[in-house]
């Protein structure tokens, strides 16, 4: 009886139910089956976020050419919500409690230096929009089809409309949709209307960032460590008989089923752009967010508009820094603007997401 029960546990993914085995169909397809028993059961994007994560990756900014274009891509093709917030000249669409901040540019798109990954509820719904806007768009807007990442039965490599950044799109694992939407976020037009329609897209699940030198993965992941007391994952492979981390992962715990990250990789074949985007991240707690800024001040971060007072800062629940260095020595890695924003702060929409609220009351 033990070697049958070992047996069916062999079977089945992780964590997950032998029931769901023996309901699948005897000849099922494999795209069916990984819809069923979960494609990346073991990815960490499916796990709780650890205890003492950062609050949310909050948005991604970029200036780009024609925000006619990141219209038409963003609200129609991807089906994201526009910001009923967003300020006249720009153009702010919701991914659930995230953004992508858009600006118009006089000169060439802002890089993000990675990948943007989102999830959506249908990932032929997506194709589908992307194949009817293919004239206006361009018919190469989807670079490849890959296989799935965590639900659905295929998942897309795109460009973004100046043809300058990677948006990775997948489908959510099957069922999770209705959670993600229930974490509070930032009202968007759609919602105006009636009946209000339902966007396919559902949230920012990672953002990607490519570093050529494992020094510079090592001396990241001490930044956010040291400046953000970030909880990371870290993940080493062996280069010349020596153990090195060539991956981190920065987590964040929004809300219930959505575990957002950072991701630096390494990749010797990347170059570090210029005309970098930005990218927003808040923070729970008082003292986290004040700390953080008093390390930043003492080590030459701040930007101009945030070399100031803490209770200025305090006040307006929000400071900039010019990018990320490495403490232990001081040397700059990636100029990323990074802006650092107290949950308060009067663009939160989150304070009252199942399971947020006592993390805030505890700060």
């Amino acid at each position: 009886m033990g070697q049958a029960k070992s047996a069916c546990a062999a079977m089945c993914a992780p964590d997950r139910s032998l029931i769901q085995y023996f309901l699948l169909p005897k000849n099922a397809p494999e795209w069916y089956r990984k819809i069923v028993m979960g494609v990346a059961s073991g990815d960490i994007h499916l796990q709780d976020p650890p205890e003492g994560s950062l609050m949310l990756l909050g948005h991604i900014s970029l200036a780009v050419p024609d925000l006619e274009r990141e219209q038409i891509y963003y609200v129609d093709g991807l089906s994201l919500g526009e910001s009923q917030a967003e300020k006249p000249g720009e153009l702010w669409v919701n991914l659930g409690p995230s953004q992508i901040r858009l600006s118009q540019s006089t000169g060439d798109a802002q890089k993000w230096p990675g990948e943007i990954r989102i999830w959506v509820e249908d990932i032929r719904a997506t194709t589908d929009m992307f194949n009817m806007l293919g004239r206006t768009l361009g018919t190469d807007i989807i670079g490849e089809m890959k296989e799935a990442i965590f639900g659905g039965e295929f998942s897309l490599k795109m460009h973004d409309p100046s043809y300058t950044n990677w948006i990775i799109v997948s489908e959510a694992p099957w069922g999770w949709a209705p959670k993600i939407r229930a974490i509070e976020s930032d009202p968007s037009k759609h919602e105006l209307e009636y009946p209000a329609k339902t966007k396919n897209a559902l949230c920012l699940s990672d953002a990607v960032v490519f570093l050529p030198k494992r020094e510079q993965i090592e001396g990241a992941a001490r930044f956010y460590d040291h400046f953000l007391g970030a909880q990371l994952t870290k993940k080493y492979s062996v280069y010349d008989y020596q153990a090195r981390m060539d991956t981190f992962m920065v987590h964040f715990g929004p809300g219930d089923r959505l575990h957002q990250t950072l991701t630096f990789k390494s990749d010797k074949d990347i170059q570090i752009p210029g005309n970098l985007a930005s990218v927003c991240i808040y923070l729970i707690s008082k003292s986290r967010f004040h700390l953080a800024f008093a390390k930043c001040k003492k080590n030459g971060l701040l930007t101009v508009e945030s070399a100031k007072p803490f209770e200025e800062v305090e006040a307006e629940c929000e400071f900039s820094i010019t990018g990320i260095i490495d403490p232990q020595n001081g040397s700059s890695i990636l100029p990323l603007k990074h802006i650092f924003r107290l949950a308060r702060h009067p663009d939160a929409q989150y304070t009252t997401t199942p399971g947020l609220s006592a993390r805030l009351r505890a700060a």
